[in-house]
């Protein structure tokens, strides 16, 4: 939705830059969460270039890090140990970070709420950047619609934890430039413009062409595939993984569609499910069967640890992908 960014200089910098990397996320995270903005778990990405030609040396992704016990003996910060690491030019951590949100005063869960970067060079500088992946802030919801009770519940605490950034890393906050959601500013969002809720619906002109050109892009080329577009009314089942619905899978009655609709709410975790059952959907393609035929295959896949599987008994129908796609985004 947007993005807000923090310059820092460390007057000493010392050698270590990646343990002074991770001590920096932790502080501005630990911020976040002691605002209960924020979980005390999170997903966490290193990266580390070289100093003479900023090549990629080293790179691990999904990490668990954490706020309690003692942090600097966490997964992450072994990571931040490995060996070589030291020598760096430039170590980058990215926090996918787990929050809530309020609805009616009633607390939504998010598995992306926010993504915390940190980049810290051997200078002595770097830079802090947050981003958030929810509509909770602002005027408008994604589909164009205000929402005054949802802003008035969590503007005030977006403010007040970028206000605290601020603070706990000395620096002055930059807003990022607008995006097709939003216009951030130094307190959170700038209200929109009371428009066509249709001229504003960032969710159908943005979101939803975005997400489903980045699955697409992760099949191999060439590979069969089922039409991802349909006006047609379609059925579908829920897809859980751990216990939370990650997704769904859904065929047209048109009998030419099929695909997977990613649940915003649960994070990456649901992209990630999203690329295995477009393969197996490619799969049923390939051995010509139909959308139908196809997805009730499927419901019977006891599927994987990256997959998760079909929750029995969740057969539905919604009047049209657009309302499918509207489920799918809400926390």
């Amino acid at each position: 939705m947007g993005s807000w960014l923090w310059e820092t200089k460390e007057n000493e910098p010392g050698q270590d830059i990646a343990l002074r990397c991770g001590r920096k996320a932790l502080r501005v995270w630990a911020a976040m969460h002691a605002l209960g903005l924020v979980d005390g778990d999170a997903t966490a990405g290193v990266t580390a270039r070289a100093g003479n030609d900023h090549s990629v040396f080293f790179e691990h992704r999904k990490v668990h890090a954490a706020l309690t016990g003692t942090p600097d003996h966490s997964e992450l910060f072994a990571v931040l140990r490995s060996a070589g690491l030291g020598d760096a030019g430039m170590v980058e951590i990215n926090l996918t970070m787990p929050g809530a949100c309020l609805r009616k005063s009633e607390t939504h869960h998010v598995e992306k709420l926010f993504m915390l970067s940190i980049e810290e060079w051997v200078s002595g500088a770097g830079t802090v950047t947050l981003d958030t992946y929810s509509d909770a802030w602002m005027s408008h919801d994604l589909r164009g619609h205000r929402q005054p009770g949802v802003q008035k519940e969590n503007a005030p605490r977006l403010k007040a934890a970028l206000a605290e950034i601020s603070r706990v890393l000395g620096a002055e906050i930059v807003p990022s430039d607008f995006t097709p959601y939003g216009v951030p500013t130094k307190y959170g969002f700038e209200d929109l413009p009371d428009e066509d809720p249709d001229l504003l619906d960032s969710w159908y002109m943005a979101e939803i062409p975005s997400r489903t050109e980045w699955l697409q892009e992760r099949l191999p080329a060439n590979t069969p595939r089922f039409e991802a577009e349909t006006d047609a009314p379609v059925r579908f089942v829920e897809v859980a993984l751990g216990g939370r619905v990650v997704g769904y899978l859904w065929e047209a009655e048109d009998g030419i569609a099929a695909g997977f609709e990613p649940r915003t709410p649960a994070g990456d975790v649901a992209l990630d499910a999203g690329q295995e059952w477009l393969m197996r959907l490619s799969e049923a393609k390939q051995h010509e069967l139909t959308p139908a035929q196809a997805v009730r295959t499927l419901e019977s896949w006891p599927g994987n640890a990256r997959s998760g599987a079909v929750v029995p008994g969740t057969r539905q129908e919604a009047s049209s992908l657009e309302d499918l796609q509207d489920l799918s985004g809400r926390e």
